[in-house]
């Protein structure tokens, strides 16, 4: 064997002539594959300015410099890109979304719920008792079926919130007076969470 069997670290061998490039080599690999973090999961096209370190998993039909390198690990490193072959149980976390994407052995599938949120200003009308007013707030990512929860940033008074999904990238926020007279909240920070489904 010239490499560990799970990551394949290439092994330094006996009277090996440039033992220092195979090292190199191996201590890549490991900053790659060790609690690696990537820019971006699927890419196809490869980022044009990418920085030296900087990985990323190729999508399932890679282009240009990553032309016949689907699904692996794409890593920038002394300005040219290397690959590794995933692995069933590689984790990656995805810097662009928060998330945790690890290999099945077919396919990149999503291990840990992905939180997208989103904030605006809101100043809700006065409410009746018994009124509601709705608004909504874009979630970039969002989808339907996602659960979603809502905050606002000042004393409620009775009135509650309910938040839901109403179309992509759509989350939908109704403010409920629940009590027997008018409230009239003042403008507030309206915050909206989604966790992918």
């Amino acid at each position: 064997m010239s490499t560990t069997p799970r990551l394949a670290l290439p092994y330094i061998l006996t009277q090996q002539a440039q033992k220092e490039v195979t090292h190199a080599a191996g201590l890549n690999r490991l900053d790659a594959l060790v609690q690696p973090v990537v820019q971006q999961i699927g890419l196809n096209t490869p980022p044009a300015s990418p920085a030296d370190g900087q990985c990323w998993t190729a999508g399932t039909a890679p282009t240009g410099a990553w032309a016949g390198q689907a699904n692996r690990l794409a890593q920038r490193i002394g300005g040219a890109w290397v690959f590794y072959a995933p692995f069933v149980g590689l984790v990656v976390f995805d810097a662009a979304t928060l998330a945790q994407w690890g290999w099945n052995g077919s396919a990149w599938t999503l291990v840990a719920p992905r939180l997208l949120q989103a904030s605006v200003i809101y100043d809700p009308p006065s409410l009746a008792a018994g009124e509601a007013v709705i608004t909504t707030v874009t979630v970039s990512g969002a989808a339907l079926g996602d659960f979603a929860r809502a905050s606002f940033s000042l004393d409620l008074q009775g009135i509650t919130l309910t938040a839901w999904l109403s179309a992509a990238g759509t989350v939908s926020v109704r403010f409920q007076n629940g009590t027997a007279g008018a409230v009239d909240l003042g403008s507030g920070m309206l915050r909206v969470r989604v966790e992918k489904a």
